[in-house]
């Protein structure tokens, strides 16, 4: 956990002013009285002009960016993630609308349903709100464009306004829902939930995306969702046939954690839609019912001896030709992901996890699977262990795991991830679909957007903890002991500035938002920091300290727009 040890961190030319505002308030504050402060920090409470300069990357400022003192190969990945969601925009028509959106890669011309849930909730960051909205819309259209109208979403967007749907799987209407929420807790609000989709309310078109989960995809009389014999989230099903992923009579189903998280995950967000727009009995159905979900998923799915998840439980005839519940599954740690883990089953998954990495012989996140399965055991698309969604790595799912970390009490653990991603993306010189462990290469599509975009939300709500809406925004900063900065930039309207600076003995952390609206503030401090003072904008403040995981935070506090400086001195 690296402090500074020097008066001159890394910056660059953007974060150098916002960082002098700490040190400036904190000098004019202590004074006299506090010379033994202002001896404790030394020459760290010099105004920072003299500041090394670090490549900014990305110098126009309507631009997002980062950097991380002592961890400067984190800085690469964000114009490797901007040059990626900016390659990968589209605008294309459907059946008398303009739809922009992200396709999912350089090798795919549709916009995918499933890449768009994990792309949307950084869009804010990289492209004009239409790039979040009129895809939903798009996909909500869909409903009415199968033969009989009964809540499902299509699978893709294209320009040739054909609809299909991957029946494999049963997480497409969930990933609608969530994509819905991120653009309604971004831009829309309550407006757009009421506007009309071909003539129905957008809140009554995901009601009916999740009504078609209920009454279509249920197995049997309980709650969970069934799919094709697949991996755990794959939608390449294992039964030879016309299509891979089509599900067609005689396939084997499967109960799969990974939509089971998914449903539970968009329950919520639509319960809190429905909040929103005043529908708070049907929101407490929504909740029971995802109650009703998580306590099904850990009765048939959790494997407390093992501390993971089953990659999926038959729902038909199946004989394993080996342990298939040794698999460790990514699922099981999107699940934390997702929320519907329960706390105590947190650390045990993370272990898993680590061990899953350990025994691939990577150090990398988003392994999808560990052990993987025989490499003639998928019938409809050879996959190999280790290749495509047997086994192989995808940055796509790390991102989502990286955040995890991070909001779970193992920051030091994400950095880690976001170092060894960032090194492949320079090993490789790209940003790929899936990594193949093996041969350390890259495969699949280029410019993939789905790991671009859940890379940038472990930077920017993992790292920084950065999260605005409509009506508010907070910070968590996760730096720890790194120096480090983010700047937000929203193509919408709004901004947000964060700079960490670490000594031996404080941390100043910096902010400015123009967002107009009120903000939350937190911060990690290092370990060993028991006895600390706190300055929020000058002015000495109580401070709550409070645990999470392994790592100690002390916040939050209240702020609003403009500019503001949290310090927090170590005591002897």
């Amino acid at each position: 956990m690296p402090l500074q040890s020097s008066p001159t961190p890394r910056r660059p030319s953007w974060a150098r002013p916002l960082a002098g505002i700490g040190r400036r308030r904190f000098l004019s504050l202590v004074g006299a009285t506090g010379a033994w402060l202002t001896a404790t920090a030394g020459s760290a409470l010099a105004a920072p002009a003299g500041d090394s300069e670090a490549p900014d990357g990305q110098a126009d400022a309507s631009r997002t960016t980062w950097w991380v003192n002592d961890a400067p190969i984190i800085d690469g990945m964000a114009p490797r993630i901007r040059d990626t969601l900016s390659a990968t925009a589209r605008e294309l028509p459907w059946h008398g609308r303009t739809v922009k959106g992200n396709s999912a890669g350089a090798l795919y011309t549709p916009i995918f349903v499933r890449d768009m849930a994990t792309i949307q909730p950084v869009l804010p960051y990289y492209l004009p709100p239409d790039f979040m909205h009129t895809p939903v819309e798009g996909f909500l259209a869909s409903q009415d464009r199968f033969g009989t109208s009964n809540g499902a979403v299509a699978a893709t967007l294209n320009a040739q306004g054909s609809v299909d749907k991957a029946t494999v799987v049963s997480d497409e209407e969930t990933s609608a829902v969530h994509a819905a929420y991120a653009y309604y807790r971004a831009f829309g609000g309550t407006d757009w939930l009421r506007s009309d989709v071909d003539g129905r309310p957008v809140i009554d078109r995901l009601g009916d995306a999740l009504g078609y989960l209920w009454t279509n995809r249920r197995w049997s009389d309980g709650s969970l969702l069934y799919r094709g014999h697949t991996t755990d989230w794959g939608d390449v099903k294992r039964r030879a046939g016309a299509e891979p992923t089509d599900l067609e009579t005689g396939d084997g189903l499967t109960i799969s954690p990974f939509d089971q998280a998914w449903h539970f995950r968009a329950l919520h967000d639509f319960a809190s839609m429905l909040d929103a727009v005043g529908r708070t009995s049907e929101a407490e159905n929504q909740r029971a019912r995802a109650a009703q979900v998580q306590a099904e998923t850990h009765a048939l799915l959790w494997q407390a001896s093992r501390g993971h998840y089953r990659v999926h439980a038959h729902a038909t005839d199946w004989t394993d030709p080996f342990d298939e519940d040794a698999v460790i599954p990514i699922s099981s740690v999107l699940s934390i992901y997702a929320g519907i883990a329960s706390p105590q089953q947190v650390i045990p998954i993370f272990e898993a996890t680590a061990r899953a990495e350990t025994d691939a012989g990577t150090n990398r996140a988003g392994l999808t699977l560990s052990p993987p399965y025989p490499d003639d055991f998928f019938q409809s698309r050879r996959m190999a262990g280790g290749e495509y969604q047997n086994g192989a790595v995808w940055d796509w799912w790390g991102g989502l795991q990286i955040v995890s970390e991070f909001e779970h009490g193992q920051a030091d653990r994400g950095i880690g991830h976001l170092e060894a991603v960032a090194r492949a993306w320079e090993s490789v010189d790209g940003v790929h679909e899936w990594f193949h462990v093996p041969s350390q290469s890259g495969q699949g599509s280029t410019q993939f957007a789905g790991a671009a975009a859940t890379m940038a939300q472990a930077v920017i709500r993992g790292l920084f903890g950065l999260d605005v809406s409509t009506d508010a925004y907070r910070v968590t900063s996760r730096l720890g002991g790194y120096s480090g900065g983010l700047r937000a930039v929203r193509p919408g309207g709004g901004r947000i500035e964060v700079v960490q600076s670490a000594y031996p003995a404080f941390l100043f952390l910096d902010i400015r938002a123009e967002t107009g609206n009120v903000g939350r503030v937190a911060l990690r401090v290092p370990r060993g920091w028991d006895n600390i003072i706190v300055f929020v904008d000058g002015r000495v403040t109580p401070a709550t300290r409070w645990a999470s995981g392994i790592d100690d935070y002390v916040g939050t506090w209240s702020i609003g727009s403009g500019t503001h400086s949290i310090i927090v001195a170590k005591v002897a």
